[in-house]
């Protein structure tokens, strides 16, 4: 039934009442009524008390909100507690836990793998928000959590290759951009990649010797050291300065880029922490494990094995 059909039919109960109200319309009260049904009365002009004594005469009763029963107890006994961000906020009176009463976005395994892969193929995450029918909160969320998994399990490796001796290592730098909210409108952010053995490792920060420093302190020993002509790399012993051996590294960069969206270099899927970076490089080496290296040695060898068991564990 429409409101317009409500208030007809509240007009001729008013009627048929023989009510003769002082002030206002018999029209206008029972628009006011079939309005007032579901709704805040003060958002009428008719005041309160002339909409309860009309109410009382015509026997209406207000439609109550159905509130919704306590996640911990299930009890029905529920009261409201103010609001939050726009959300309703709700107090259980028998075991005073305050709760939102929201939807639940649950994913399955299945699910929460499609999504990791989809962020790993260059897609941004309103494109998975979009695709996938869930909240750009939560797939914030879920891949924050498991990057940041991720990257400790891969701390942890580190920790364990790094009693290994490496044939050669890589060094390259690569650039991308934070948009910080305070201040300048971009601030740049460096990406240093050492592959020893093919095993690549990261540090991330300026493009100054402090950061180069922390990422020699996670690299193992190297039997040679392959550079640009980059001032900072100096520093390393049995160096080999030309861009002829830097391809591989390179290629490496390319891969990033091409795989998340947050590196490219023309995207609106722009980044705003430094620690989403590198959960998402942490993310690439464990879903698409790769070592850009044609022969195997001991190194890699266990990186893949220990990749593998980290993978299996993510999720």
């Amino acid at each position: 039934m429409n409101l317009t059909a409500l208030a007809q039919l509240i007009l001729l109960i008013l009627r048929n009442l023989n009510l003769k109200p002082r002030k206002y319309e018999l029209k206008d009260i029972a628009l006011a009524l079939a309005y007032s049904l579901g709704v805040q009365i003060t958002k009428i002009g008719i005041p309160p008390s002339t909409l309860y004594y009309y109410v009382k005469k015509v026997g209406i009763r207000r439609r109550r909100e159905k509130r919704p029963t306590c996640p911990s107890c299930n009890s029905n006994r529920v009261i409201k507690n103010g609001s939050s961000r726009g959300k309703a906020k709700y107090r259980c009176k028998v075991c005073g836990r305050t709760f939102y009463n929201t939807l639940k976005h649950r994913m399955d395994r299945k699910q929460r793998e499609r999504i990791l892969k989809e962020y790993l193929n260059r897609m941004s995450m309103r494109a998975i928000s979009r695709v996938e029918g869930k909240p750009l909160t939560t797939i914030y969320s879920l891949v924050k959590r498991i990057g940041a998994k991720a990257f400790t399990s891969l701390i942890i490796l580190r920790g364990q290759l790094k009693s290994f001796v490496a044939k050669s290592t890589v060094f390259d730098e690569f650039w991308t951009y934070l948009r910080v909210r305070h201040g300048k409108v971009r601030a740049d952010l460096w990406i240093w990649t050492a592959l020893s053995d093919g095993v690549p490792f990261y540090e991330s920060g300026d493009r100054s010797y402090g950061t180069f420093r922390l990422l020699l302190s996670w690299l193992p020993r190297s039997g040679v050291n392959y550079t640009d002509h980059y001032c900072v790399y100096q520093v390393l012993d049995k160096r080999v300065a030309s861009k002829r051996y830097t391809y591989i590294v390179e290629s490496h960069n390319s891969r990033c880029r091409s795989h998340l969206a947050r590196l490219a270099r023309d995207t609106r899927a722009v980044n705003r922490s430094q620690r989403m970076v590198e959960y998402s490089l942490a993310l690439l080496n464990i879903m698409y494990p790769h070592v850009f290296s044609r022969e195997i040695t001991p190194l890699n060898e266990i990186y893949l094995k220990g990749i593998q068991y980290i993978r299996d564990n993510l999720i």
